[in-house]
């Protein structure tokens, strides 16, 4: 007998409902998971509702990527797992006859075991809600890790969105001296409360040059989490040079001066058009480490989980608001209309 689900639909461009959907027949290597809260990729899904990142097509379709659920049946062949165990869980097999993008807003859904798809299991009694941040944490763990950052260093943050209050939190974590940039005051104020050392608006007059003043003329690390061209702009001009290069005289000094030091632009964001940039000029200095990550693995997800469990991070930090399941179209307008920073949605009222 087939089992339905109840789902989130992104059914056109702009337009969310909630319905149901068939789940496949269970594989050999998959488990059957009851989802209790799965949250809202604000960048991901909002762009995909918008017709972008592979939408176009395929309407409607079930959205999502990031949930906590628990495992309720496993496959034939699984040996690791258990009923009852709690999990991160990330993409999802695709439902009978219904289209996914990346399918994770189910109150049940079939999760592969095997793959960079395959769960992640969270500690024993944990609260789900504590760790329904981890893909999104996850994301921007790679990126920071990625950039090696040092106790001690400047470290400039673009965008704080998700991503970006996520990014500044790890660099934090790292040790590092935060500054973070954005539009709004109360993301500004949020990021001081979760440790930015400074906030501000691009819009101050003179941003670069003040930004600079707190970097001693610039940062070792920029992260750009705005995904838009001005944010891009901006990120370039922060890096930091040798200090040679800030004189106006002309001094060629040895190449390796820096020992392969150089300053890290960790692109974390998506962008929908390509901005240009001059190669030879669009950096204060001779050099500089590109880093576009986007995305997280296994490994990420891992040491998120463990960063959570130890203390360190705190979901509730970044959870803003959860919404009932039958609410999903209300969360998703409030995050379009950008009344709120995050939305988490609660499953258990489906469960029995």
């Amino acid at each position: 007998m087939a089992t339905s689900a109840n789902v989130v639909l992104f059914d056109d461009i702009n337009k969310v409902s909630v319905g149901t959907a068939t789940l496949k027949e269970c594989g050999p290597t998959e488990l059957v998971c009851e989802t209790l809260y799965s949250t809202i990729s604000p960048g991901t899904e909002l762009r995909m509702l918008a017709g972008h990142y592979g939408a176009q097509g395929k309407f409607p379709f079930i959205p999502g990527y990031s949930s906590v659920a628990r495992v309720v049946s496993v496959g034939a062949e699984v040996t690791g797992w258990r009923v009852g165990d709690l999990v991160n869980s990330r993409n999802v097999s695709p439902f009978a006859g219904t289209q996914t993008l990346y399918g994770a807003h189910a109150s049940l859904k079939v999760v592969p075991t095997q793959g960079e798809d395959r769960p992640v299991r969270l500690p024993d009694n944990a609260d789900p809600l504590d760790y329904v941040m981890t893909d999104l944490a996850a994301i921007s763990l790679r990126g920071v890790e990625t950039a090696a950052p040092k106790a001690g260093e400047t470290a400039v943050v673009i965008g704080q969105g998700l991503i970006g209050s996520f990014s500044a939190k790890w660099l934090a974590i790292h040790g590092c001296r935060v500054i973070v940039v954005d539009l709004e005051a109360g993301r500004l104020e949020r990021a001081l409360r979760n440790g930015a050392a400074f906030a501000l608006s691009p819009k101050e007059p003179n941003a670069v040059d003040r930004i600079k003043t707190l970097c001693n003329g610039g940062a070792d690390i920029v992260v750009e989490a705005s995904g838009s061209t001005p944010g891009a702009e901006m990120a370039f001009q922060l890096l930091r040079r040798k200090p040679q290069n800030y004189s106006k005289e002309y001094i060629v000094e040895p190449i390796l001066f820096y020992g392969g030091d150089w300053p890290r632009l960790v692109f974390q964001a998506n962008y929908l058009e390509p901005f240009p940039w001059k190669p030879d000029g669009c950096f204060p200095g001779e050099a500089a480490t590109f880093i576009t990550p986007r995305d997280r693995g296994v490994e990420e997800r891992q040491r998120v989980v463990e960063h959570i469990r130890a203390g360190r991070l705190k979901s509730s930090d970044f959870v803003e608001k959860v919404f009932p399941w039958k609410q999903a179209p209300e969360a998703y307008a409030a995050l379009r209309e950008r009344r709120i920073l995050s939305a988490v949605i609660d499953w258990t009222g489906t469960l029995k």
